[in-house]
C-alpha cells in the first residue's frame, strides 16, 4: 500500500473542510471532546457522510483511491515486487502513476454533510443528559480540604460544614478528592462506568441524584459542579439551533503559520475569570477580496487536548445577528499548512444556552471588521 498516497487522500478530505477521520479514542469509546464540556463541540465523519461524500468524487479519482489502499474496504491489488520485474526482460517496471488530484466535494455533498453535522448538533441537545440547554447551576467551591453539596428542592449549594440537605461530601486526601453519599441513593460515573462510594476522582466524573446529573470537576483545593436539570424550560422546548443559510463562500483557503514557541496567555472569560492558552498559529485567509488574519489557539502543547486549534473570534455581525460574546471555531490540526476554514461550522459559546458556563471571551487580535453570515445565529430565550 502507498501509505503517501492514501494520507495525501486523506488529507483531502479533511481539507476541504467536511469531516475528519475518526481518532482510535473514538474508536474504542473513549472520551473525547465530542462530549459537552463547558465550552467544546466538535465534529466528526459518519460513516453515512463518508458514503455520501465518496458517490460524489469522480471516477478517476476513485480508481486512484482503490489502487493506492482499497479505500473503501477491499484490499490492496497485489503487484509484482522489483525483483520480479528485474528478472524477467519482458516486464517493465511499474507504471507511473498519473498524480492526484486534489478532491474537491460539488455543492450537494458539501451541504449534505454540513446538514448532516448541525442534525447530530440538535439531537445531542434534544436528548444528552448533559445538554446545555439543560444548564441550571454553576458551583465553585473556595479553596478547601473538604466540600458538601446541599439541595433544597431544585435549588444545589456548597457548604464547607455538615447542612440540611446535604447530598455528597467530597474530602481531598493526596492528590485526589474522594466523594461519599450522604442523602438518597447517588450514582457516580468516570468514562461511562460507575464508580465505587470512596473512590478517588482525579479527572472528570459525572453525578446523577434524583434526576439531576452534574458533571464533577476537580482542581488541587477546589471543586466544580455544572447542575443538569431535565425539566428546565429551555430543555423541554427545545427543537433545533439556529443558521445563516448554507454558503460555500464562507469556507475560504487559508494558511496556517505556526508559531516556533507558542507563548502562554490567559484570556479572560464571561466570569471575569481567566483561562490558559498557547497562542499557536496565525491563520492567514482571503474573504471578499480582503486580507485577513486569526489568532489560532491551544489549551494543551502535549497529551489530550493538543490535536486541535480553538479560534474564537468576533466579527461585524456579533451583537445583532449573532451572540453578543462572539462565536467560536474549533478544528483538527490541519494536515498542512494550507487548508479550508470553513465558517459555517462556527458555533455559540455554550454560555448563550445557559448561565451554568464559563466561557472564553475572544481576544482583540480576533475582531474582524467583515461580516461573517455564516455558522449559528444567536439562540432566542
Amino acid at each position: 500500500m502507498d501509505y503517501d498516497k492514501t494520507r495525501e487522500v486523506l488529507a483531502a478530505l479533511e481539507r476541504e473542510g467536511v469531516c475528519r477521520f475518526r481518532s482510535v479514542e473514538e474508536m474504542e469509546g473513549r472520551p473525547t471532546s465530542r462530549h459537552f464540556t463547558p465550552e467544546s463541540r466538535r465534529q466528526s465523519c459518519s460513516p453515512e457522510t463518508l458514503e455520501k461524500i465518496t458517490m460524489k468524487i469522480s471516477l478517476r479519482v476513485l480508481a486512484i483511491l482503490i489502487v493506492v489502499g482499497g479505500f473503501f474496504g477491499g484490499g490492496c491489488a497485489p503487484r509484482e515486487d522489483s525483483q520480479t520485474a528485474t528478472e524477467n526482460p519482458s516486464v517493465e517496471g511499474p507504471a507511473e502513476e498519473p498524480p492526484i488530484e486534489e478532491i474537491v466535494l460539488d455543492d450537494e455533498a458539501w451541504n449534505a454533510a454540513l446538514l448532516e453535522h448541525r442534525e447530530e448538533i440538535d439531537e445531542e441537545f434534544r436528548t444528552s443528559s448533559a445538554s446545555p440547554m439543560a444548564g441550571a447551576q454553576y458551583l465553585k467551591s473556595e479553596p478547601a480540604e473538604q466540600v458538601f453539596l446541599t439541595r433544597q428542592e431544585k435549588t444545589f449549594e456548597l457548604a464547607y460544614s455538615t447542612q440540611p440537605g446535604a447530598e455528597l461530601e467530597l474530602v481531598k486526601q493526596g492528590e485526589a478528592w474522594h466523594w461519599k453519599t450522604l442523602g438518597q441513593e447517588v450514582v457516580c460515573r468516570v468514562e461511562g462506568e460507575e464508580v465505587d462510594e470512596g473512590s478517588a476522582l482525579e479527572g472528570l466524573a459525572f453525578f446523577d441524584i434524583d434526576g439531576f446529573h452534574l458533571s464533577f470537576y476537580p482542581s488541587d483545593d477546589r471543586v466544580t459542579f455544572i447542575v443538569f436539570d431535565p425539566e428546565r424550560p429551555e430543555m423541554t422546548s427545545f427543537e433545533h439551533l439556529l443558521y445563516f443559510p448554507a454558503d460555500r463562500n464562507y469556507a475560504v483557503d487559508a494558511d496556517l503559520v505556526v508559531f516556533s514557541e507558542p507563548e502562554e496567555i490567559e484570556m479572560l472569560t464571561s466570569r471575569n475569570l481567566k483561562k490558559t492558552f498557547y497562542r499557536y498559529a496565525t491563520i492567514e485567509f482571503e474573504l471578499d477580496g480582503e486580507d485577513y488574519e486569526l489568532s489560532a489557539f491551544k489549551s494543551e502543547l502535549e497529551g489530550e487536548g493538543s490535536n486541535g486549534l480553538f479560534i474564537p473570534f468576533k466579527d461585524a455581525t456579533t451583537g445583532s445577528e449573532t451572540y453578543g460574546a462572539g462565536r467560536f471555531l474549533e478544528i483538527e490540526d490541519p494536515a498542512s499548512d494550507q487548508f479550508v476554514l470553513d465558517f459555517n461550522r462556527s458555533f455559540n459559546p455554550l454560555c448563550n444556552y445557559s448561565p451554568a458556563y464559563n466561557c472564553a471571551v475572544p481576544p482583540r487580535e480576533n475582531h474582524l471588521e467583515a461580516a461573517i453570515r455564516a455558522g449559528e445565529l444567536t439562540y432566542p430565550h
